[in-house]
C-alpha cells in the first residue's frame, strides 16, 4: 500500500522521526547550497519564514530544530510532510530523505489508522438503562433492542462447589432448555454486589437453587440470601427454593422441613428430571402441552361430534335397559305381595261382602298395573332384539332425579299395600 504524503498533515510526524530529523540539522554546516542558505537548522528557518527576533533564542536552545517544526506546524495548519521534504530538497539534505523516507511513510500509516478509528466514537451512558443492566445477558440483549434478561433460576453456592454449579448449568440449559443465572454473570463495576443478587432473586429469577454442603453453610453471605428468598416466597406464597443435597451436611433450620433433592442417591433416583420439573412453572407446562399444531380441523371436529353422539346414543340405550329391568324387578315383587296378600284376604273373612268388594277392587287395580307392564314389555320389545344388554355391574347409574321419582312410586305403592293390609286386619278383629 502506497501512502500519499502530501495528504499526511506534518503533526502525523513521531517522536522518533523528529529526533532522527533533529540531530542531523541540529549540527553546523559550513558549505552552504546553491541558493547561499546553510544545510542546516539556520537554512530551515529561513525557509520557514521565522522572524529575526527568534535567532538568538534559536542558537542558545538545545534542539532548534524541534522547536522550528512546532513553530511552524502552529503558524500553518495544513502543512504537509510532503511540503517538509520539499524544504529539505531547497538545503541540498538529500541524505536526510532518504534516512527518514521509511518513518515517514509509517507514520503515514499510524495517521490514517488513527483517523479511521476517531470515525466512531462511544455512546453516551443512559442513567435511567445503566442501572437495570446487571448481567452480561442483559448488555447483549439491550444492544438488540429488546427488554432485560429472565431467569428460570438462580443458583446459590459455595465457591467450593463452583464445578458442581457449572454442571448443573449445563446440563439444565442444553438438555432441558432452561435459562439459569449465576453470580458470576454479573457485570464488573457493580458497586453494591447483594443488591444486585437480591434483586435478580427477587424480580428476575423464577426459582432460587440451593447446592447444600458444609461450604454452603460456612458462608454468612449464602444464608443471607436463603432467608430472603424464604421471607419472599411466604410473601408471595410461591414455591421460590429448590434445596439440593450435594454433600452429606447437617441441614440448617431453612431447610428441614422441605422436600429435599438428592444428589448422592442411587442411579434409579432421577435427578436431574425432579430438578427440572421443580424449577418448571405451569405456564411453560402449558406450552409444552401445545406444541405440535393441530391439522385438519374440520376432520377432527368431525370425529369429535361422530363420538359425542356415540356416546349419547349408547347413554340412551342404557338409561332404557335399566328403567326395563327395574320394571321388571318391581312387577315381580308386585306380584309376590299381591299373591301373598290374596291367600290371607281368602283366609281371614271368605264370607264377607264388603271385603269381596275390596278384594275386588284390589285385582282390579292390580291387572291394570300388569297390563301396564306388558304394554311398556312390548314397546321396548323393539330395542331388546337389536341391542344386547350389559352386565349389571358394567350399568351407570342414573341421574338423581330419575333415583327420586322411582323412589317415590315404589313408595306409594308400598303404602298403599300396608293401608290395605291395615283395614282387611281391622275388618277381621271386628
Amino acid at each position: 500500500m502506497t501512502i500519499d504524503l502530501s495528504t499526511i498533515p506534518l503533526v502525523a510526524l513521531s517522536i522518533e522521526s523528529t529526533q532522527v530529523v533533529s540531530s542531523l540539522l541540529n549540527s553546523p554546516k559550513v558549505i552552504p547550497c546553491e541558493n547561499k542558505l546553510p544545510r542546516d537548522w539556520r537554512g530551515l528557518a529561513h525557509l520557514c519564514e521565522l522572524g529575526g527576533e527568534l535567532m538568538p533564542l534559536l542558537i542558545s536552545h538545545p534542539d532548534p530544530t524541534a522547536y522550528i517544526l512546532t513553530y511552524w506546524k502552529k503558524k500553518q495548519k495544513n502543512i504537509t510532510i510532503k511540503d517538509f521534504q520539499n524544504l529539505l530538497e531547497k538545503i541540498d539534505r538529500w541524505d536526510i530523505l532518504d534516512d527518514t523516507l521509511k518513518l515517514f511513510v509509517r507514520d503515514g500509516e499510524k495517521y490514517l489508522e488513527q483517523l479511521q478509528k476517531s470515525q466512531t466514537s462511544a455512546e453516551k451512558i443512559e442513567n435511567d438503562t445503566e442501572i437495570e443492566i446487571l448481567t452480561i445477558d442483559d448488555f447483549y440483549r439491550k444492544e438488540q433492542g429488546l427488554s432485560e434478561q429472565n431467569y428460570d433460576a438462580f443458583i446459590l453456592y459455595a465457591d467450593e462447589d463452583i464445578k458442581f454449579a457449572n454442571e448443573m448449568v449445563d446440563k439444565l440449559e442444553k438438555e432441558y432448555n432452561l435459562k439459569l443465572c449465576l453470580k458470576d454473570q454479573l457485570l464488573g463495576g457493580i458497586t453494591f454486589e447483594h443488591e444486585a443478587v437480591m434483586k435478580l432473586i427477587s424480580d428476575r429469577c423464577n426459582r432460587l437453587i440451593v447446592i447444600i454442603s458444609p461450604n454452603f453453610l460456612k458462608s454468612p453471605a449464602n444464608k443471607f440470601f436463603l432467608n430472603y428468598a424464604q421471607a419472599l416466597g411466604i410473601g408471595t406464597q410461591q414455591r421460590k427454593i429448590i434445596p439440593c443435597l450435594y454433600e452429606r451436611c447437617r441441614l440448617p433450620p431453612q431447610l428441614q422441613f422441605m422436600v429435599i433433592l438428592d444428589y448422592n442417591k442411587l442411579v434409579s433416583y432421577n435427578f436431574w428430571g425432579k430438578l427440572r420439573d421443580s424449577i418448571q412453572v405451569s405456564n411453560k407446562i402449558k406450552e409444552n402441552l401445545n406444541i405440535f399444531p393441530i391439522k385438519n380441523d374440520s376432520n377432527l371436529n368431525m370425529n369429535n361430534e361422530n363420538d359425542k353422539d356415540k356416546q349419547n346414543t349408547s347413554n340412551v340405550e342404557r338409561k332404557i335397559e335399566i328403567e326395563k329391568l327395574q320394571i321388571q324387578n318391581k312387577k315381580e315383587t308386585f306380584d309376590r305381595k299381591e299373591n301373598s296378600n290374596q291367600f290371607e284376604f281368602v283366609s281371614i273373612n271368605n264370607n264377607s261382602k264388603d271385603n269381596n268388594k275390596k278384594h275386588n277392587h284390589f285385582l282390579l287395580w292390580s291387572k291394570m298395573w300388569s297390563k301396564k307392564g306388558e304394554n311398556n314389555k312390548r314397546e321396548d320389545a323393539s330395542i331388546t332384539k337389536t341391542i344386547s344388554l350389559p352386565s349389571i355391574e358394567s350399568l351407570d347409574t342414573l341421574n338423581s332425579t330419575e333415583l327420586i321419582e322411582k323412589k317415590n312410586k315404589t313408595r306409594l305403592i308400598d303404602k298403599y299395600i300396608k293401608k290395605y293390609q291395615l283395614m282387611i286386619h281391622k275388618d277381621h278383629l271386628a
